[in-house]
């Protein structure tokens, strides 16, 4: 199933056979559907979609099966206007066969230019907080503005909370793939901020879900900890990757956005092409496996340096799985 957004209308299209005859469809702009509502449309065999007309963002369709099986179906992108890279992580299948509850998990690029209306979005959404991967360099340079209500909370990942960001600046456009690789071995040794994460997610009164996170584009750093995320709530191997590569829809905004971080640290003044830098604007599956498999290489499994490198105990992976699956 898919949801698309195009001008005042959400049309949700669904393959044939899909979709069960008789499916009642109900929409909203809540997460949860309130017992009183009414199915806005029933499927009928010889129809593979429904337009609803709205200006909210988000929209909930809830699907129920003439056999009473439920389904919830939401906009994975966010079309936030200052901000790219906006999603949600909700509806995933984990491999028992529950789905991780939409509007609890978002992640993101940076955001450093947030408008009025997205702010008032994302107090919309009810975040609690926002966490903000990026060295304290980059926090310095382009501070996120306070957001009333919303917890700012800064655990970079990739480097410790005082130290500096540095980068090669060369048009030698071969050295960036390799660094790529490098960065998502460092990300796999930032245990401590990955645990004070998990930490902060499971004390529901401080801070909890929903919240979001982001480093600068919203792939690096953000893939790694929405990958840990997905594998703790027991999500496939398979789905983790697909999530990752989403971002890879925007990669002339991660360069755009790559310009401005090079001239803040760029200590040279030589000229440099962006496309130089398409490498670290991708988001190659092959960078996501090398830090899976710096986890195995350290601990014997993604799961085993859950568990023993970020300490992750088995009633608190319950806890978290009761969270946030339904």
């Amino acid at each position: 199933m898919e949801i698309t957004r195009k001008n005042k209308t959400v049309t949700l299209t669904w393959e044939k056979g899909e979709v069960s005859e008789g499916t009642m469809v109900f929409v909203s702009s809540q997460a949860t559907l309130e017992a009183n509502m009414k199915p806005v449309f029933i499927v009928t065999n010889d129809v593979n979609h429904y337009t609803y007309e709205t200006k909210d963002v988000p929209i909930y369709f809830f699907l129920q099966t003439p056999n009473g099986d439920k389904l919830v179906i939401s906009e994975r992108i966010l079309p936030l206007e200052s901000i790219f890279n906006f999603r949600d992580m909700g509806g995933y299948e984990s491999k028992n066969g529950q789905h991780v509850r939409w509007g609890k998990l978002y992640r993101s690029s940076n955001l450093v230019h947030i408008s009025k209306e997205d702010t008032e979005l994302l107090q919309k959404l009810h975040i609690k907080w926002i966490c903000d991967l990026r060295s304290s360099s980059e926090v310095k340079a382009q501070p996120t503005p306070a957001i009333q209500g919303v917890l700012n909370k800064h655990i970079p990942i990739g480097t410790a909370k005082n130290e500096e960001t540095t980068l090669p600046i060369t048009n030698d456009q071969a050295i960036y793939e390799p660094l790529m690789g490098e960065s998502y071995r460092v990300f796999v040794q930032s245990m401590e901020g990955f645990k004070e994460i998990f930490d902060e997610i499971l004390k529901d009164a401080e801070a909890g879900v929903p919240f979001v996170f982001h480093c600068t584009a919203g792939k690096d750093r953000t893939g790694v900890l929405g990958a840990l995320l997905l594998t703790l709530l027991d999500v496939p191997e398979k789905t983790i990757f697909d999530d990752y590569t989403i971002t890879n829809r925007y990669q002339d905004e991660i360069l755009a956005e790559m310009g401005g971080i090079i001239s803040l640290f760029a200590n040279g003044s030589e000229k440099i092409d962006l496309e130089t830098f398409r490498p670290m604007a991708e988001a190659r599956p092959a960078y996501l496996e090398i830090a899976f498999d710096e986890m195995r290489k350290q601990f014997g499994s993604v799961d085993k340096y859950l568990e023993e490198g970020i300490g992750i105990t088995a009633e608190q992976k319950a806890a978290f799985q009761k969270l946030l699956l339904e």
